[in-house]
């Protein structure tokens, strides 16, 4: 079996217990080439075997619902239903940034008979899905992508907190709407690329095609704030809460899909936030000085370590990581990296 490569359907036919001894025992074994390959593998069996029971318990067409990857609960006393799927690659784990994790959560609401998917990249990973209408996606670290079962039928609307470039299939009749916590940006067949982790942080940038910019909720009430044009950024001022557009060389913000940490003159404020999801540590900046600096670099494929003593090569700064400790014997939790102001031989 491929090292590097274990699909989707492998593994639920393993999980299902589909495969020959041969083949079950080859994933097995490469599984249990590292300490968090055999962590993960259990999770994997501990989550299906949850589902036979709550398959058994509701009466579900098993073999259906995880083909779909969905899971329909109907028991008239339940108006919320969870069920998560994790994917991982083991071997990954251990190749930055190659590591796709993504979550797939899907639920039904009772009242209005909807399903809705959510797709997560949890910090430190990033990953890549299709929509339904042949858009693809792609979600940075720590983000959250939404979208509901009627998606694609009258309209194309999905949901992000988070960062996400998007190519949309062109569909005049059908625009594409990406809503976050404070705007809505309109595009119908276009490339972009979305910011906006929090209601206060808000950037986009536009490729190909042409985008409008709305309040959120508001893209079929109300004329758009701004439309964009390729070779146009837009963000979102927080001292004056109002949207500033420039022209600028747009590529330089979705180099994170290819696996490159981009930063070009950017403050230490906005480097720290980088590095915390891209490499899913803690930062505690120790000295507030150094929130005077700015950075200039592309790294691809160096750990935290090796960026932070390239950045300390550019600026007078000191650094310690913390590795995780342990929790139960069991797992770790995240290192902590403290940054303070270099000191002078003279002090």
């Amino acid at each position: 079996m491929n090292s590097n490569y274990l699909s989707n359907e492998k593994l639920v036919a393993f999980l299902n217990g589909e495969l020959s001894p041969e083949e079950s025992e080859s994933i097995r074994d490469w599984y249990a080439e590292s300490t968090e390959g055999k962590q993960e593998l259990e999770q994997l069996e501990q989550v299906w075997g949850l589902a036979d029971r709550l398959t058994q318990m509701e009466g579900i067409d098993k073999k259906r619902a995880r083909n779909n990857i969905e899971l329909k609960l109907s028991a008239p006393n339940h108006k919320w239903k969870v069920f998560r799927l994790y994917f991982q690659k083991a071997a990954a784990i251990l190749i930055f940034p190659i590591l796709l994790l993504t979550t797939y959560v899907i639920f039904q609401k009772q009242d209005q008979n909807i399903a809705e998917q959510e797709i997560v990249a949890a910090y430190g990973t990033r990953s890549q899905i299709t929509l339904p209408d042949g858009s693809k996606v792609w979600l940075n670290s720590g983000s959250t992508l939404q979208y509901g079962a009627d998606f694609n039928r009258n309209s194309r609307t999905v949901h992000l907190m988070g960062e996400a470039y998007f190519e949309v299939q062109s569909d005049q009749s059908r625009p594409f709407d990406v809503v976050t916590e404070k705007y809505t940006v309109r595009a119908v067949g276009t490339a972009f690329n979305i910011f906006s982790y929090d209601k206060d942080e808000f950037y986009t940038s536009l490729e190909k095609g042409h985008t409008q910019i709305f309040k959120a909720g508001q893209q079929d009430q109300a004329p758009p704030l701004l439309k964009m044009t390729p070779g146009q950024r837009v963000v979102l001022n927080q001292e004056q809460n109002k949207l500033v557009l420039t022209n600028t060389n747009v590529s330089q913000y979705s180099t994170w899909r290819e696996g490159k940490l981009t930063f070009k003159n950017t403050p230490m404020e906005e480097v720290i936030a980088k590095l915390k999801r891209w490499f899913n540590v803690t930062i505690e900046l120790k000295d507030r000085e150094a929130l005077s600096y700015r950075y200039t670099a592309v790294f691809e494929n160096e750990t935290i370590q090796e960026v932070l003593e390239m950045l300390s090569f550019s600026a007078p700064i000191d650094y310690r990581i913390i590795p995780g400790k342990s929790r139960d014997g069991d797992s770790s939790s995240k290192p902590t990296i403290e940054i303070s102001i270099k000191k002078s031989k003279d002090n």
